[in-house]
């Protein structure tokens, strides 16, 4: 029985095994997505093997309730080890699409970025001088100022008198 892996849920039906599996994905969200990835590409290839049979001519002569119960249980054990050998690569599709759908982390982000540009972000970059234009070859006229005239010269103010 080594073959067998009995560390994830026997089967999509095994309700123990689903509780656990919650416990799980409150500790480890990735490893969690992946167990229950696997447990949908095992449904999915049991309803597929079901349709195949129902599809199939059948010898009524040798159909009882007990072969269709045998067949039913090795359509699910069948379909549990195929899915956990990848067999149609179902799962890995499913763990693609649900963490393209769920909002990255921080350290995710940052992890990314680690990844792609192989070294890590500098928290500051430096800044660029800007470079000295040279001096203009021939000098400037400063502005002139206007010229302030004293209220009193222009007749807008009267000028009081000292008393």
């Amino acid at each position: 029985m080594s073959g067998i892996d009995s560390s994830t849920a026997k089967s999509y039906l095994d309700f123990s095994g689903l509780g656990e599996l919650r416990a799980k994905a409150a500790q480890d969200q990735d490893k969690a997505l992946k167990e229950t990835s696997q447990q949908f590409e095992a449904l999915f290839i049991q309803m597929m093997m079901k349709a195949m049979r129902e599809a199939t001519m059948k010898d009524e002569e040798h159909e009882d309730s007990a072969r269709e119960t045998f067949e039913g249980l090795f359509d699910r054990e069948v379909s549990v080890q195929m899915s956990k050998r990848n067999a149609l690569g179902v799962a890995d599709f499913m763990e693609r699409a649900v963490k393209q759908q769920q909002p990255m982390t921080t350290q995710q982000v940052l992890d990314q970025r680690l990844r792609q540009n192989g070294s890590g972000l500098p928290l500051r970059t430096p800044e660029k001088s800007m470079p000295l234009q040279a001096p203009p070859s021939i000098p400037m006229p400063l502005p002139q100022q206007p010229k302030i005239w004293p209220l009193q010269d222009k007749g807008l103010m009267p000028l009081r008198s000292s008393s």
